[in-house]
Order: C-alpha cells, then structure tokens, then sequence
C-alpha cells in the first residue's frame, strides 16, 4: 500500500465529519426536537376558582352620625357570617337604619323597624360560628344576636352590635363574633340611643368570599326578596 501523507488523511477525516454533521442536521430538522413536557400546551381561558385561602384583608366602615368606624371581618373564623354580612351591605341593607339597641355595653343595629318591640325576620337564619381566639375579653367586638338563648338557636342574620368593654365570660360562644374594631372606637362610645348607620362600605377585595359562598348568597337575596321589607 503506498505511503499517504498525514495532511491526505486529515482532509479525509475532516470531509467525513462533515458529512456525518450534515447527515445529523437533516436528520434533526426532518425529526424536531425531542418534546418538552415544561412548554407542553395547557388549556387556555380556564381559570380557578378562588377559595378562602385567597381571600385578604376585608374591613367594613361604618359611617354614623357620630363619624365613622372600621373593623376587620374575620372570614377565617366565621366564613358564613362575614359572608352574609357583606351581601346584606352590598344590599343597602343597613343604610338608615338605627342603633335601636343601646346601652353601657353595646350598640345595636339591623333592626327595619328600629323599635325593640317588633322584630323584623329577613326569612332565613344561619347558624352560629364561634372561634376559641374571639372571646368577648375586650371591647371592640363585632357580634350577631341570636333568636334565643339555647345553645341550638340560630343566629339572626340582619342584626349586628360592636361591645363597648369587655364581657362577661357567659357572652363568649352564646353570640358568635365575627369582627373587630380597628379604628374609630371614640365614634363607637359616642354613639347615641337612635342614632343612624348613613352608609357601610367593604374595603378590600371580598371576591373570593363571595364566590366561594355564591349558592347561599342566592338563597339568601331570594328569601330577602320575598320578604316585606317595613322601609318599602
């Protein structure tokens, strides 16, 4: 075999491995690439539903002849509550009503008929939610009254009071709590028998609570619908 210079067979190398390159290109442009599982397509238009767990800060402020206060809704202790609670606002429910109810150690109001006398029932109730952190150990406190004293009674949902001083240990799981004052408590001592709610309003996005209790709320505007309303 005649001797081939070394440059012969470095050309020749070069020309295969260009070749095998070539041949690797066609192959992978005519293939694509292997599939990606990261960038795999994904339904579009489709979008969860919030839950609770997004739901962030909400406050109520209360606008009185006296000024204002705010407090805090607690949709973690007391879901259903603060979730009638904000549909009964998103209603106007409790604009011009009075603090029918009032004494040393709370303010009342929900009541269309303001006259403690004659109670107004919106034709549905809930039942009570009680948290072991909200106790009735300070003033403050945001309260729904119940349709009797047994520990089976349901919760009067049209009706809420703010405490004014800490309560007897009696009070704690026999009114479920679900708020508490954060600011304007001044405007809370000062208000008057009879003095009027002007306006509430819920600050915050409360979205995911009302999506996540959409059913009842229906239930509850088609009761409030059908029931005479003394204002009206």
């Amino acid at each position: 075999m005649p001797h081939r210079p070394a440059s012969f067979f470095r050309r020749r190398s070069a020309a295969v491995l260009a070749l095998v390159s070539m041949f690797a290109a066609c192959w992978i442009a005519a293939c694509g690439p292997a599939p990606d599982d990261s960038q795999a397509p994904t339904a579009t238009g489709v979008v969860a539903p919030p839950t609770l767990e997004d739901q962030g800060p909400i406050f109520a402020r209360v606008e009185t002849d006296r000024g204002f206060f705010r407090f805090v809704l607690r949709p973690d202790r007391a879901p259903v509550s603060c979730a009638n609670f904000v549909n009964l606002v998103d209603r106007g429910f409790f604009d011009g009503l009075d603090f029918y109810r009032h004494s040393r150690v709370i303010r009342q109001v929900g009541n269309p008929h303001n006259d403690d006398a004659i109670r107004y029932t919106p034709g549905y109730t809930i039942a009570p939610e009680f948290a072991a952190d909200l106790r009735f150990d300070r003033g403050g406190l945001v309260a729904m009254s119940r349709l009797g004293d047994e520990p089976t009674a349901m919760v009067r949902p049209n009706e809420f009071f703010v405490t004014t001083k800490p309560q007897s240990e009696r009070f704690t799981f026999k009114y479920p709590v679900f708020g508490e004052v954060v600011e304007g408590m001044e405007v809370v001592l000062a208000i008057e028998p009879d003095e009027t709610v002007r306006s509430i309003t819920i600050e915050g996005d409360a979205t995911p609570l009302r999506s996540v209790h959409a059913d009842l709320i229906d239930q509850w505007n088609a009761r409030l619908d059908a029931v005479p309303d003394p204002r009206r």
